[in-house]
């Protein structure tokens, strides 16, 4: 008798075989699916500071004044950009506008976010977008430098960032896109 180990296939595609890979298959995605919403869901020091001195304040205070028209697009139940809100709103003391959208992508279109360094929200903050959980200080490098460019980004949901739980593990590095949707480095935080 020839014996088979859970999950390996036959060359007959029974339906038992099919079934049993389906559901393995839908398990482990399930798995993957719930440990990649994990960042969204943990709590955050929204109030983290990544940067002491002058410089870092100065940075700061540059920043609000650029987040008085900031509009921030997020899918409804993400709790991560919840955490990013507060987080600006709290190092900054003006109010961000928070707008829940059901298609994401859209949004990501219309600003032309490159999909390397997309993120769980957008912001639009007048002149420049900003992609993700991005610190003050490299919107305030923004607002002081003013540079030709579509915008600012920090790729993924990295831990630590602001908004995200966890402690910081490497340095943040955000890209500058430009309007044609290509990217370099901007800064590392």
């Amino acid at each position: 008798m020839n014996q088979k180990t859970p999950g390996q296939s036959d060359d007959s595609g029974s339906p038992e075989t099919a079934r049993f890979s389906r559901r393995t298959f839908l398990s482990a995605a399930g798995v993957t699916g719930i440990g990649a919403l994990a960042g969204c869901l943990g709590g955050s020091d929204s109030t983290a500071n990544f940067g002491t001195g002058d410089d870092a304040k100065r940075l700061r205070e540059a920043a609000a004044s650029y987040l008085d028209t900031a509009t921030l697009y997020k899918a409804p139940n993400c709790s991560c950009c919840r955490e990013y809100t507060e987080y600006l709103e709290t190092a900054t003391d003006v109010s961000v506008e928070v707008v829940e959208v059901s298609d994401l992508a859209k949004t990501k279109e219309k600003y032309n976010v490159p999909r390397d360094v997309e993120s769980c929200h957008t912001m639009d903050i007048g002149d420049y977008y900003v992609e993700g959980h991005v610190p003050l200080e490299a919107i305030g490098k923004l607002a002081e430098e003013k540079p030709d460019i579509a915008g600012i980004a920090l790729p993924g949901m990295p831990r630590g960032s602001p908004g995200m739980p966890g402690e910081k593990a490497e340095e943040f590095v955000i890209s500058a896109a430009s309007e044609d949707g290509t990217y370099r480095e901007f800064v590392r935080i």
